[in-house]
């Protein structure tokens, strides 16, 4: 058997198709046509001769309209080529597509034998069956060149893939430092401007003469008062100096009292085996991992109460979220749900220090956030 041509590569300007004139057919379009029982039998009757659709219906037992539209899909693709014979359209092989498919037309897709199934006659697309005669006939080559297609792609492909988690690693180590730097301008410069007014009105107020102006000078007390908390607040927010100075498990404990003082769930924290600190990014990813669960149970899951294990064993520290909240169908959880990209942040975190997150959730059951990061390994994030 002779090879006499190539499917066509892909539209990215390689080798074009000799199957056919005109637009190069989509590999991935040609195989899943060809993956058929009946239009491989159909390909079969057109190898021998006969090419009118009436006569290869009759011979086939199937109906005659199920038989055009696999002669049309065939054509799509430029395996066959529809004609005019007088009035009859007829079908044929497209050459040299006969030497690709031979193998197939003579033997079928298994051994000849396969019975055509007239309910279902198209394989599954989750069990993929290209013709045998990508692999029987003597067209090696082509199958060669498709792998090594698909070889350069996937390698391309992890390119990419480190490129993205590359550039991501610089964004959010960007991030954590203009947190950070804004944290401190707000906790020095802002908080303590504040502060300084905050005196002035309490010695303005002792000094006051008047009901009028004491109570205007309260009133702003109360006010830079509240001012001053709520910088404070975001200064913490932002980069809490605890998780700096004294570590994850004093930055945890700090952040859930606050919260639960700012909203009605009752957040209880359980630390086992974190005798010593956690590498730095470690435990700024945990934190933020933390910081975004609770804020997605404030604002979504109407719970009550809220669970935060962390455990370290051996090499592996994990972080356990639960709630007692509304819950949802995982199969509804939108990749953007909760502050900033939300669980996509916390995978993109995670993943930067070769870690993973599991979400489990029921509607009524409430939410489970598990975080896991492996330990001892060499960390991407920086400070």
């Amino acid at each position: 058997m002779t090879q006499t041509g190539n499917i066509a590569r892909g539209p990215a300007g390689k080798r074009g198709s000799d199957l056919a004139a005109g637009p190069e057919p989509d590999l991935a379009r040609v195989l899943r046509v060809l993956g058929s029982d009946t239009r491989l039998a159909i390909l079969r009757r057109l190898a021998v001769g006969q090419d009118e659709p009436a006569v290869i219906a009759r011979e086939l037992d199937m109906p005659l309209p199920v038989v055009r539209r696999h002669l049309r899909a065939l054509a799509d693709v430029g395996v066959v080529r529809a004609e005019t014979r007088g009035d009859v359209g007829v079908y044929s092989l497209v050459q040299p597509a006969v030497s690709l498919l031979s193998t197939s037309l003579v033997y079928g897709t298994s051994g000849g034998t396969t019975p055509i199934n007239k309910k279902e006659d198209v394989i599954p697309v989750s069990v993929p069956r290209p013709p045998l005669g990508c692999t029987l006939c003597d067209n090696a080559g082509f199958v060669g060149e498709v792998l090594d297609d698909l070889g350069a792609a996937l390698d391309e492909a992890r390119i990419y893939h480190g490129q993205l988690q590359e550039m991501s690693s610089r964004i959010l180590t960007a991030h954590e430092e203009e947190r950070k730097r804004i944290a401190r301008e707000l906790h020095d410069d802002t908080a303590q401007a504040i502060t300084s007014i905050l005196v002035r009105l309490r010695l303005l107020e002792r000094s006051a003469e008047g009901d009028e102006v004491l109570k205007n000078v309260e009133e702003l007390r109360e006010l830079t008062s509240g001012a001053l908390d709520s910088v404070r607040r975001m200064a913490m927010d932002l980069r809490p100096a605890s998780l700096d100075d004294l570590g994850l498990v004093p930055a945890l404990q700090s952040y859930a009292e606050k919260f639960s003082q700012s909203v009605p769930i009752a957040v209880s924290l359980e630390v086992d085996g974190l005798g010593r600190r956690l590498p730095r990014d470690v435990e700024l990813v945990l934190y933020r991992v933390f910081q975004e669960a609770l804020t997605n149970i404030s604002r979504h899951a109407s719970a009550k109460t809220a669970l935060v294990q962390l455990e370290r064993k051996r090499n592996e520290v994990s972080l356990v979220i639960k709630d007692d909240g509304v819950g949802f169908d995982s199969g509804e959880l939108s990749p953007t749900q909760g502050t900033g990209l939300g669980l996509f942040g916390m995978r993109e975190r995670l993943t930067l220090v070769g870690g993973v997150v599991e979400v489990e959730s029921k509607k009524g059951k409430g939410t489970k956030i598990v975080a896991r990061v492996p330990l001892g390994k060499k960390l991407r994030t920086a400070r």
